[in-house]
Parts: structure tokens; sequence; C-alpha cells
């Protein structure tokens, strides 16, 4: 695809060709990393009890994680003071970052839609099994051993609190070390294709929008600008004002959370017509940096989907459940995505690909890994991959048609991450589970692979948060401000163990003290993450589906029509739609925030247009004000939640997308 020129130019007047900058004095240094790796089980901790036991934010549902924003703002605040205390002490600019991307590495293992699903899946399992629903029967024989814990004496203290993780750590061990082992292996396979890419991508001149807030905020006099403090202000205040309405409830609350509004028939007929209203500020501050173009494809996208459904509900086509099918059109759509960028890429991977076998030499000593440590890698994790899948029950052709889907969806994702950057982005309950379903109808698939599908649930629910997200956001920042690729990429790797097993001590730690069916637990583990596997399984057991050619028809029309808009807009260059507008409209998370994009868009096109780049700069402080005001005024309120035990409402926290 051919990517439009960075809006947001590179700071500083000493930028190389390649748009990174001279090389800061340290940067993945030994410090660096024991901070990085001493926060993260404090994180996986502010994690388990915010959003997990609490559910009062979402942090991780966004793709910015404003505790990893807030944490980075109290590294610079730090900064400052030792700077004038002590100033060996005191952290360079790539120094914080490299602490920065750790924390958002283990803080996208850890949350809202990765291992927290998982866990949710291992304690519903054995927990809610009952004679009525035959789990015991119909579930549990089929169930791999070595993945799951079925003591009762194990599993019941986490529904009913009062207990401790040390007691029963024993348990937990084998298959806890299995799930790490895979969960490493997912983590490893999207480095090596972050790395294969990374350089092509940057030769398109992608934009990494989410990347260029915490560049923006590292680099020098950016707290000295005025316009910065107004939007910080104007965003703190709806957020400290709403706490102080739960505490004090005769103060109004300033609404700036999720409002649906089901409008009048036919509107009101399907779920994707509701009208959802998000006024969260952070996402005006992150919109700003989106690409114009993709923004107006995006929009109207969503649109056209939304009439498309208007059009099917007025002529009557009620046979088709779903048309007409806006979320499996959005899977469809990541194989013509995948079809375009590496149709665009291929030149790069050739050269990759004859560097493996020494046929030439490419010069790969500035990129995360050895082109051919990443090439064969790839292969070896892909293998593992299929072995771990068939351990867990999945004959080998099963295991390799579920991972080629998910890796192309994984690729996308990384995509849409770079070049378009929506403050949220999720494909949800579409991933290759569900492909498998649709294509093959679920007869064709036994018992053994049906449960694997369910305990592998965590790694295709929303496809919001993939490590690799958090990896090419690393790497672009490594990049730019000139660090060694290659130590970041260690300090990756050493991220995403610890905070993959400090995630689990976290998880399970909290909920032995609190127990699922506390009053005090009120995150989804069990209402949504723990469910929605077995429900979906005993659905394939009890009433198993055929192959559906409507889906089956939204997958081939979502590609080729991707292909297609890749295709007209690398021929025209007035060709308005970009392809990741029309897959991006098949988010329903992403659609929760039209509004703030739309009234941002507007903004931005008339700075550019009557003020030129000059406009849109001079502007820029406000808006990555908005998302530092929101930010900072969030994480104090969930540090005053924890220190004083209030158990705040979800509704007033900066979650929810």
């Amino acid at each position: 695809m051919r990517p439009l020129r960075a809006e947001t130019p590179v700071e500083g007047k000493a930028a190389t060709s390649d748009g990174a900058t001279r090389a800061p004095a340290r940067a993945v240094t030994a410090r660096a990393i024991i901070i990085g790796l001493a926060l993260i089980p404090l994180n996986a901790w502010w994690l388990a009890e915010i959003e997990w036991v609490r559910y009062s934010d979402n942090a991780t549902t966004s793709a910015l994680f404003f505790q990893a924003i807030s944490m980075l703002l109290l590294l610079l605040l730090y900064n400052a003071i030792a700077a004038r205390i002590a100033p060996r002490w005191a952290l360079s600019r790539g120094e914080a970052l490299v602490v920065y991307i750790m924390i958002t590495t283990a803080s996208v293992l850890g949350g809202h839609d990765q291992l927290q699903i998982l866990v949710s899946t291992l304690a519903m399992v054995a927990g809610r099994a009952t004679p009525e629903n035959q789990w015991a029967t119909l579930v549990h024989p089929f169930l791999p051993r070595h993945l799951v814990v079925l003591d009762p004496n194990v599993i019941k203290p986490l529904f009913t609190g009062g207990s401790s993780l040390y007691a029963h750590w024993r348990a937990w061990v084998a298959p806890l070390g299995w799930w790490t082992l895979f969960a490493m292996a997912i983590v490893w396979v999207m480095l090596c294709l972050a790395s294969l890419f990374r350089r092509q991508w940057d030769a398109e001149r992608l934009n990494y929008p989410v990347a260029e807030v915490p560049l923006q905020i590292t680099s020098p006099r950016f707290f000295r600008q005025r316009l910065l403090w107004l939007g910080f202000i104007i965003a703190a205040i709806p957020q400290l004002v709403n706490l102080v309405h739960i505490l004090v409830p005769e103060v109004p609350e300033i609404p700036i959370g999720g409002r649906y509004y089901p409008p009048a028939y036919p509107w009101n007929s399907h779920w994707l017509l509701t009208i959802p209203v998000y006024l969260f500020p952070f996402v005006y501050g992150l919109a700003y940096l989106l690409p114009q173009q993709l923004m107006f494809s995006w929009l109207f996208f969503l649109l056209a989907t939304r009439l498309g459904i208007v059009a099917g509900i007025y002529f009557g086509i009620r046979d088709w459940q779903r048309f007409p099918y806006v979320l499996e059109q959005g899977t469809g759509s990541c194989l013509g995505v995948v079809l375009v960028l590496l149709w665009a890429a291929r030149s790069h991977l050739a050269a990759v690909w004859r560097s493996v076998w020494r046929k030439v030499d490419l010069d790969d000593a500035d990129e995360p890994m050895p082109y051919r440590t990443a090439a064969i890698g790839l292969i070896v994790g892909g293998i593992a991959l299929i072995g771990f899948a068939m351990s867990a029950g999945m004959r080998p052709h099963t295991a390799l048609f579920y991972l080629v889907v998910f890796f192309i969806i994984v690729l996308v994702t990384a995509r849409v991450r770079a070049e378009l950057g929506l403050p949220t982005f999720e494909l949800f309950l579409v991933g290759p589970d569900q492909v498998l379903r649709r294509v093959g109808g679920v007869q064709a698939w036994n018992r053994y692979e049906l449960t694997a599908m369910a305990l592998f649930m965590w790694l295709s629910r929303t496809h919001r948060q993939f490590p690799i997200l958090t990896q090419v956001d690393g790497l672009r920042m490594g990049r730019r401000t000139h660090m060694p690729l290659r130590g970041l990429s260690c300090a990756i790797l050493a991220a995403s163990l610890v905070g993959v097993i400090a995630a689990f001590w976290a998880m399970l730690h909290s909920t032995y003290q609190v127990g699922f069916d506390s009053a005090k637990f009120n995150g989804p583990a069990m209402w949504a993450f723990g469910r929605e596997p077995m429900a979906q399984l005993m659905q394939d057991i009890q009433a198993p589906g055929k192959r559906d050619f409507g889906a089956i028809g939204a997958y081939l029309f979502g590609a080729v029509f991707t292909v297609f808009l890749g295709s007209m807009r690398a021929r025209f260059l007035w060709w308005p739609l970009h392809p990741i507008g029309y897959l991006a409209s098949a988010s329903y998370g992403a659609y929760r925030m039209w509004l703030p994009v739309f009234v941002t868009w507007v903004i931005k096109g008339f700075l550019l247009r009557y003020g030129g780049l000059r406009a849109y700069q001079r502007a820029l402080p406000f808006f990555l004000g908005l998302i530092l005001g929101e930010f900072s005024a969030g994480f104090l309120r969930t540090v005053i939640d924890l220190v004083f035990r209030l158990y705040l409402p979800t509704s007033s926290g900066i979650g929810g997308l």
C-alpha cells in the first residue's frame, strides 16, 4: 500500500535521512532494564486490581495505556528533580523510553484482552462444572491435562476467596509453565515478523501515531508550551469532577464516557446500528495525529456499512441473520490487506530471503535481529506453536490452518497500528476459530479440537492487544532516537517473560484473596471472559453449526474489495478511499469513537487547509495536553481507589473502549 507522508515531522534538526535522530548518550542500559523489570510486577498487580478485580478502568483496551504514560511522566518528574540534585542519577531520554517500552510490553500481555481471558477460562472450565451443565462428562475428558487444573481443592478457593495463592501454587506451576512457553513463542514469532517488516514500513513512511506520543513528551522543552497546559487542564477537570461526584453525589457529573442512543426503526433493528457517544478527551488528542485520508476513509466506510445493514432490513433480507456480515467482511479484508502489503514489500522480502541463504549481502546491522535469525526464528517458532496446538488436541492440519489465519490477522493489526493508529481497534469474535467453524462447519472438527479452540480464545476474542503492537511502536521509538535495536529487542523479550509470570502471579494472588463470587469482584472474568469460550463450546457440542455460505461470501467479498481499493490507490493519486479504512469499519470498538474522530478530522482539516503545517504544529501541544491531562487525572483516580479501597464504578474511568 502507498501510505501518506507522515504529517508529524521528526523533532530536532539532527534528523538523518531515514528519520532517525542522533544517538542519545544512553539508552538500553543496565539500569534502564533493571528499573523496567522492577516496575513490571507492580504494574501487573495494578492491572489485576484495577482491570481484573475492581473493573474500575480499562487501561489496556486503548492503544495508549494511561498507566504507562503516567509512569513515563513520573520518570520525567524524577529526572527534573534529579537534574538539580544529582545529575548523574537522571535518566536519559532513551533510558526513559526503554522503561516505557518494557512497561507497555508487559501490560499488553497481562491486560484486558490477553492473559486475563486465559486465566478466566482455566478457572471457569473446572470451577463452574455442575451436573446440570454436564461439563464434567462433555468437556473434561477432552481437556489437555497438562494445560489445566481440575483439582477442586485448588479451584474452589478461587471462587470463595479468603485464601492464598501460596497455599496452592504447586498445582499451577506445570500448566502455567506450559502456557508461559506458549506465550513466549507467540511473542518471539511476532518479534520476528516485526523485524522482517520494520525497514519496509519505514521506507513507506508510515506514521506510527501511537508511538509519536511518548516521543513528543520526552522531547526537549516539550513542557514549556502554554497550549500543552491548557489542554492538560481542560482534559483533567472532567476526570477530577467525576471522582468528586462519586464521593459526593451532590456534585454533578460531567458525561464523557459511553452513552448509547438507539434510533428509530429500521436503525434500531441491529446491534451495530446503535449510536455510541464517547467524549474522552484523549481520543481527540490521539486522533489529531492520525492521517486525514485514513480518517476520512474510516468514517466513510462506517457510514456505508451501516447503510448496507439498513438496506438489508428495508428489503426484508432476514434469512441471513448477520447480513451484510460486516464483521466477516472485516476478517476477509484482513486477507486482502495482507495480499496488498506483501505485494508492496515483495522486493524487500525477496532480498531478505536471498540474504538468509547468503546469496546477497543485505545490511541488517541496525535491525532488531539479523534477517537470517528473524526468518529462521519465524519458521522454528511457527513449528513450535503447531506442536503446542497439537499437544492441546488439534490435528496437524487444523493447527496449521488456525495459526495461519491467526498470524494473518496479527500482521494486519500491526499494519493498522503503524499506518492508522486508531485509539482502539478490535475485531470481536471473528478470529481463526470462527473462520474454521464457518468455512468447514463445526462437524469438520473433532471434540478435542473444539476444546482446544475454547482454551485458545484468549488469542482470538478481540484481536485488540497483540504483543506485536507494542513491539512495532517500541522499534519505531528506538529507531527515532537511534537506540541499538538489538539491545531493545532483548529488553522486549525480557519484559515479556517477566510480564507473563507477573501477570499470572498478580491475577491468582488477588483472586485467591477476593474470590470470583465476592461482591468485590466486578471484572468480566466470569460474565464474559470465562463464560464465552464455554458457551461457544457447548453450542458446538449440542447444536453444531453447518457451513456458513453467507460468511464465506463475506470473507471473499472483503478480500476482493480490499485488493480493489489497494490497486486503485496505487494507480490513482486522487483516489480518496484507503483499504485500511474499510477494514477498520468492521471494528465495533473503533466505532465507539466516531464522534471525537469526526470532530478532530474537521478541526485538523481546517487547520491544514487555512494555516498549513505551521498551524498544525502550533496546535499539536494542545491536543497532546488532552491526552496527558486525562491520563494523569485517571491514574490519580486509580491510586486513590487502591489506597482507600473505594471500588469505584467502571463508568467513572477512562476505559470502556
